[in-house]
């Protein structure tokens, strides 16, 4: 009887340590096979890690599309700011027609981000001098409305040297890439018809009188004429325009 409950005692311990070493074995077998887990700081980043590489959620929001108030773009294919005609529209809204420079500076604080934002900024400074500037020269010039039915050759003289005045200005406080891209059409064409009323005030046999003048004043005659004048009045407008506060 003693050796059949020793007997009986030995088995079941033998099942126990058993069922202890198998319990063992799945809980390490499931750890060995449980992939390792990422460190936290990897999730975080939204590229590589380097200069400038920041966290999803602590990168500014870059804004969709910078344009005008005209809905034209403001900014280049690199991102750079676009000395266009729409910038021009943008900085006149502002600087002639509108609150100032300081309003200017808040619009564009809000829709550009760098390099573009310091671009804009300083030109905005410039271009705000140079109308003061501008404004300045041009009260010295006591330049004189012109009359509906023609313009003077002194008034033309006065107004092709205002121009030229004008454009220097410009390029000393604009430089020569804005100046062009801002002003080079509309100078080039206010140019062209001051040129144009002058040919057509010379007489027949003049040097600035050519055999194409000739034929264009025999085919047109009096309607070629009033349509140079009006132009040379639009030009003449447009160099007296004064700057709206």
């Amino acid at each position: 009887m003693a050796f059949l409950l020793d007997s009986k005692l030995g088995f079941g311990m033998a099942c126990a340590i058993g069922a202890a070493v198998g319990v063992t074995g799945v809980v390490y077998l499931r750890h060995a096979d449980a992939p390792s887990a990422a460190p936290a700081m990897a999730s975080s980043w939204d590229g590589p890690a380097g200069p400038g590489a920041l966290t999803a959620s602590a990168a500014p929001p870059a804004p969709a599309r910078a344009v005008g108030p005209d809905q034209q773009p403001l900014l280049d294919a690199a991102g750079r700011l676009a000395v266009n005609p729409a910038l021009h529209r943008l900085y006149d809204s502002f600087l002639k027609h509108g609150g100032g420079e300081q309003e200017l500076r808040a619009w564009l604080k809000r829709t550009l981000r760098p390099p573009a934002l310091a671009q804009a900024e300083t030109l905005a400074g410039d271009y705000a001098r140079y109308l003061n500037a501008e404004a300045a020269l041009r009260a010295n010039q006591r330049l004189a409305p012109p009359d509906p039915a023609g313009m003077s050759a002194a008034q033309v003289e006065q107004l092709l040297a205002w121009q030229q005045q004008r454009a220097q200005l410009r390029e000393r406080m604009l430089g020569s890439a804005v100046s062009q891209a801002w002003f080079g059409t509309e100078d080039a064409d206010c140019s062209n018809a001051l040129a144009d009323w002058r040919t057509m005030r010379a007489p027949a046999g003049s040097e600035e009188v050519g055999s194409n003048e000739l034929r264009a004043r025999r085919l047109h005659g009096a309607v070629l004429e009033q349509r140079r004048n009006e132009r040379a009045q639009s030009c003449a407008s447009q160099l007296m325009e004064e700057r709206k506060q």
